[in-house]
């Protein structure tokens, strides 16, 4: 059974451009495939803590040798690695805050960016272990960062595509919607265009 991984992290709510065109592809994916199953992590409306002290002791720390308010503390981690490892492909929703990714993704990612777990280090420098997997990422901004000279300043898709790389998913396509903050009509010409692209992967 093919499984898909939503991971939504827009404060917008129903209002996310970025939401909205995941959930676009997430809905062509599942009726382009029988006996698919679906798992959604809305990061904005169950927001994970950020990481601590106490998270990073319990992460060093094996885990036959954790005590159970460590083991309490990496639950969700664990939570979150599981899906990860049970899901085929991952949709990751994600508008651009300041030119980087909301803080919440970036707790997701430093709950499941774990040595041993999605990586480990050998001979050979980092090695991912979460291999075999499929991303896409949905970026949504107020203005065109995919262009020069402001795509200097767009530190969400290097990043993404970087820590994603890290633990081992390799095979990532991007749909870049700039411009939602440009008015109406480049905003809807902008989810035009992405909804094409999708549209495009569907057909062929």
């Amino acid at each position: 059974m093919a499984t898909l991984l939503q991971i939504d992290s827009s404060a917008a709510g129903a209002q996310s451009h970025s939401k909205a065109l995941a959930e676009y592809f997430a809905e062509k994916w599942k009726n382009n495939r029988s006996g698919t199953k679906t798992l959604e992590v809305n990061l904005a409306a169950d927001q994970p803590p950020h990481i601590d002290g106490n998270m990073i002791g319990a992460m060093y720390t094996k885990p036959d040798q954790r005590d159970e308010q460590q083991t309490q503390t990496l639950a969700l981690s664990e939570q979150y690695l599981e899906q990860l490892r049970e899901t085929d492909s991952i949709v990751i929703s994600s508008p651009m805050y300041n030119f980087g990714i909301p803080s919440v993704l970036k707790a997701y990612l430093d709950h499941v960016t774990r040595v041993g777990e999605t990586f480990v280090y050998g001979e050979n420098g980092p090695e991912g272990l979460l291999k075999n997997k499929k991303a896409y990422l949905f970026i949504s901004s107020g203005g065109n960062y995919t262009q020069p000279p402001l795509d200097q300043m767009n530190f969400v898709t290097p990043y993404l595509k970087t820590v994603l790389g890290f633990i081992g998913i390799t095979d990532i396509t991007v749909f870049e919607t700039p411009n939602m903050g440009m008015g109406d009509e480049a905003v809807a010409k902008s989810i035009e265009n992405t909804k094409a692209k999708i549209d495009e992967i569907f057909a062929a």
